[in-house]
């Protein structure tokens, strides 16, 4: 494991990114999101995750984020649309948390690419 500080890249088209999974398909209400994605660090107890996602336009439904999620837009618009059907919109330059157990709609208006720190630990000292 590296003791020193990793970049994680914020602008072009990063090197090594491969088809990802994330969204469930029977969550998804609309379009085709192609998601592609790579990892540039995980904890040695796996619970934490650095990376980058990127996905074409698409419309998914959150039932309970399974993690907590940093996320900083790099490209694109998403739509968030909580369980009260609040619309908060996010694009390039803007982050917002994701709390385990949220529960929304994603409305992916734009191509988008993030980075993304996931926490999947259940509990953990600070």
């Amino acid at each position: 494991m590296s003791t020193k500080c990793i970049r994680l890249p914020t602008d072009g088209a990063p090197d090594g990114l491969a088809p990802t999974d994330y969204i469930p398909p029977e969550t998804l209400q609309s379009g085709d999101p192609q998601e592609r994605g790579r990892s540039f660090y995980a904890d040695q107890t796996g619970q934490l995750d650095a990376g980058i996602w990127e996905c074409e336009p698409n419309k998914h439904v959150i039932e309970a984020a399974p993690y907590d999620e940093f996320v900083y837009l790099l490209r694109g618009r998403i739509d968030v649309i909580d369980d009260d059907g609040q619309v908060a919109t996010y694009v390039a330059g803007d982050s917002f948390v994701m709390p385990r157990g949220c529960k929304c709609t994603w409305d992916v208006k734009e191509s988008v690419q993030k980075l993304y720190v996931v926490l999947t630990a259940e509990s953990y000292e600070g």
